[in-house]
């Protein structure tokens, strides 16, 4: 990404999060690409109860007006602003720590020990240093030498929740037990 990409998103960022706070919800990242022709500007925005497409085309009609207003993105540009989503993309360090114990892609920088990208489970995370268990055994390395990072969201088998149903301790709701006699 160049200097001026860089200026321009944390620009943009400005611009963006008080207007994303007073919806109550928060800015997750911002992504810019195909600089050359008609750039891509990408506005990922969470919420405690998700985000729906009314939350994302208030900041789209905000946004798209505040960035007329300062010109920035110089030329035609697409703005999309939509939630992170299930295989949600890391932006900063901070948002890692909930997902510890899930699955991560990981592409990095530059290669280390002949790879750029590894996927795993993520282990643990040690001041800026994430640890992933991969095939082939642990691998460490600082949030630094990232250059991206995503969830690998793991859907559950049927197997799986019908286990994770009948486990030792879990009530089941009268909702459930619904669901599962028009399942059968």
């Amino acid at each position: 990404m160049t200097q001026d990409n860089v200026k321009i998103l944390s620009r943009i960022r400005e611009l963006t999060e008080p207007f994303v706070e007073t919806l109550g919800l928060s800015l997750w990242g911002l992504e810019f690409s195909g600089g050359d022709g008609r750039p891509t500007l990408r506005v990922f925005i969470e919420g405690e109860q998700g985000v729906d497409v009314e939350d994302c085309a208030r900041v789209s009609r905000q946004l798209g007006t505040a960035l007329d207003v300062e010109d920035l993105i110089h030329g035609a540009f697409q703005l999309e602003v939509s939630s992170p989503g299930l295989e949600r993309r890391f932006f900063e360090l901070s948002q890692l720590p909930p997902y510890v114990g899930g699955d991560l892609d990981v592409t990095l920088a530059a290669p280390l020990s002949g790879r750029k990208r590894f996927k795993g489970t993520f282990t643990a995370l040690d001041g800026d240093v994430l640890t992933l268990a991969c095939e082939g055994g642990p691998v460490s390395f600082p949030w630094s030498a990232v250059d991206k990072a995503r969830v690998v969201y793991r859907f559950e088998t049927p197997e799986e929740s019908k286990a994770k149903a009948k486990a030792p301790g879990k009530k089941i709701s009268k909702a459930d037990k619904a669901t599962s006699r028009d399942e059968a």
